[in-house]
């Protein structure tokens, strides 16, 4: 913002369209809500990701009769658990054991025959409680693992679709303020709960809750900033995300114990409550609902912050005509529904399009994210450095979008992706290539996912702008879901095949972005007619 003397007025356009017309852009009022909405980023990301320092894939083996119990663990493993031939070698068996006979006054060992385990023991050698051990979700059970994580974005998808909703029925603040208090109340009982249903239920309502802070975050941010700052924000907002993906396992490695590193997640959402009398409300969403004072109140202040004197009643005034106007356009056109993305076929192949990218990234993102553990090494390195990558790939995306439009820079960082993580099954022996090329992809996949939300909302004409958008964004969240059970397809086939298929998928979804038009510094449409014509 250019440099302004206290008494400098703000020359405001001749025609005013949004809340940035009164009050400029981005300025110092702008700026203390972006930095609260990053700061939503950390609890978001730990909530998101913990499952993998929750449920850790630790060593695990059948418990010994009570007559050997006094057996230390290698005599034990020596004398009664077969060893199988594993991808990294030869390695005791985590499901099965030999056959014991119980005699008057011995214990007899057949190591011709196996039976399963009936009871765990696990390794503590790190981690002092997990997940896993809680509920032995191990052999035959160890799905529940991924199943849970998959109810997890069910509950964002839910969150998503009602508290968006709620948030355009009753405001933003009082919709992030209840997304806080089901994330801290859920989270709280998570790690409490003393069944594995409970768990599970109440991640959900957790995700419930993230949705309801975070997203309905995002969109207060985007609807007191100018158009110009919008796309820069929009991705720049992701950097708190990213800072909470490199912290949480530095609090997995400090704390060891699955419920210690639960209950400090959700208590630290106790600090982020503070926020609720800093935020303020929407201006634009209380004209929209006739609270013209109250918009006009939080306008001065605004005003006033971003270095501008002038009273700002006539503004809103204007800006309120154009809002009643606009609205009205709205209701005629609120007949154009979902099914007319699918009417033309320009727009449904631009949909499909969309839709299928929106749910190869969010596969592909949290594929890699959730799935670190398979690369094999150290956890804690991986894991950290996915989420460093983060930074250096949203701020290149910033620049590409700026300076080479979306289309190409969405193509090239897909395909490059999932290149890298196809590559990586032909380096089963070394580590350092694995972990490499696996970063690469999640860099690209990282940009591609950002640039996926600005490309999206810019193709879809206004009048199906908002779903479109969920259309697309429900795409991803089925990509979500689907992503935990890529560590089964692991387990039962190979550790590389899940990065073959997260490479396939990438490198195809990016060649058919070539298909779309380029939406950088163009007229976007407004109907569907526009829609369907735009770049045929």
């Amino acid at each position: 913002m250019k440099s302004r003397s206290e008494e400098q007025i703000h020359e405001e356009p001749q025609s005013i369209k949004d809340v940035s017309d009164i009050i400029g852009g981005y300025g110092p009022w702008q700026r203390a809500i972006f930095l609260i909405i990053i700061f939503f980023g950390f609890p978001s990301a730990w909530h998101n990701l913990s499952i993998t320092f929750l449920a850790p894939d630790i060593s695990h083996w059948c418990s010994p009769p009570d007559p050997l119990l006094n057996y230390s663990t290698d005599s034990w493993k020596d004398l009664a658990i077969p060893k199988d031939e594993s991808f990294g070698g030869e390695s005791y068996s985590s499901c099965e054991m030999y056959k014991i006979y119980r005699n008057l006054s011995s214990l007899t060992v057949d190591r011709n025959q196996t039976v399963p385990c009936k009871t765990w023991q696990y390794d503590h050698s790190f981690y002092s409680s997990t997940v896993i051990e809680k509920w032995n979700l191990v052999c035959g059970r160890s799905w529940l693992k991924s199943m849970s994580q998959s109810v997890y974005m069910a509950g964002y998808l839910t969150g998503c679709l009602l508290l968006g909703q709620l948030s355009d029925s009753f405001g933003r603040r009082p919709i992030m303020l209840l997304g806080l208090v089901i994330l801290l109340i859920s989270g709280i009982v998570c790690a409490f709960s003393p069944y594995f249903w409970l768990f599970t239920v109440t991640r959900f309502l957790t995700a419930v809750g993230r949705c309801g802070m975070f997203v309905t975050g995002f969109v207060l941010l985007l609807e007191v900033v100018g158009p110009e700052w919008r796309p820069v924000l929009g991705v720049a907002r992701e950097i708190g995300w990213a800072a909470g993906f490199i912290t949480l396992p530095g609090l997995a490695w400090l704390l060891r114990d699955w419920f210690y590193l639960q209950l400090t997640i959700s208590l630290l959402v106790v600090l982020y409550f503070v926020t609720y009398w800093i935020i303020p409300e929407s201006p634009r969403w209380l004209l929209t609902h006739d609270r013209d004072e109250e918009a006009k109140a939080i306008l001065t202040v605004a005003s006033r912050k971003n270095g501008f004197h002038k009273p700002v009643e006539e503004s809103v005034n204007k800006l309120k005509d154009f809002l009643t106007k606009d609205l009205a356009t709205s209701k005629v056109n609120q007949k154009a529904t979902l099914l007319d993305l699918f009417k033309t076929p320009n727009m449904r192949k631009k949909t499909m399009n969309v839709c299928f990218n929106w749910f190869v990234n969010s596969f592909v993102f949290y594929g890699l994210s959730l799935n670190t553990e398979d690369l094999g090494g150290n956890l804690f390195i991986n894991f950290s450095i996915a989420g460093a990558v983060e930074f250096p790939a949203y701020l290149c995306t910033i620049v590409a979008i700026k300076r080479l439009g979306r289309r190409i820079p969405l193509m090239s960082a897909m395909v490059a992706g999932g290149i890298a993580c196809a590559l990586t099954t032909l380096f089963p022996e070394y580590l350092w290539a694995r972990v490499t090329l696996a970063m690469f992809g999640k860099f690209c996949i990282t940009c591609s996912y950002a640039i996926i939300y600005v490309f999206s909302a810019e193709l879809y004409p206004t009048v199906v702008r908002n779903v479109g958008v969920g259309c697309s964004s429900t795409c991803a969240r089925i990509g979500a879901i689907i992503a935990p059970f890529m560590k089964e397809v692991g387990a039962f086939s190979h550790p590389s095949v899940p990065f073959g298929i997260f490479g396939g998928f990438s490198v195809a979804a990016g060649l058919l972005c070539l298909l779309l038009p380029e939406t950088n510094e163009k007229t976007l449409p407004d109907t569907l007619q526009q829609g369907e014509e735009f770049k045929k």
